[in-house]
């Protein structure tokens, strides 16, 4: 019976794991220096369903609504274990285009834009 119980909640667990080892879905951005925040939808790109894309789903303390439905990475491809990158990520505060790299961690999808080999960008958490 232990047994059973065992194989099961290891099933259990596995499912759970695989499902956190995705991208997609619903993430919340770090705030800015104002307080605004986005929710971004992780999806397969529509244009390339073999590349990863992530557009504005909601916006929070910010007048800019018009941004909703704006892509904000897109065409990352795989580059390793949860890892894309050699796509294009915006940056909402400066309106620029960098190199986008995402790594998905545990409890977290990093977001980063590149210029060469130098890096920056935001921490942000599953929501849905």
């Amino acid at each position: 019976m232990n047994k059973l119980i065992g194989a099961a909640l290891a099933a259990i667990s596995l499912g759970t794991t695989a499902l956190a080892n995705e991208p997609f879905g619903i993430w919340e951005t770090k705030k800015d220096r104002t307080g605004a925040y986005l929710h971004v939808r992780v999806h397969l790109c529509d244009a390339n369903p073999a590349l990863l894309c992530g557009t504005v789903h909601q916006t929070f303390e910010t007048p800019h609504t018009e941004i909703v439905g704006r892509p904000v990475f897109w065409d990352l491809s795989v580059t390793g274990d949860n890892t894309w990158g050699n796509g294009t990520v915006w940056d909402a505060e400066t309106d620029k285009n960098f190199n986008a790299k995402v790594i998905l961690g545990k409890t977290r999808l990093r977001v980063e834009g590149c210029v060469g080999f130098l890096c920056d960008g935001q921490n942000w958490t599953r929501i849905q």
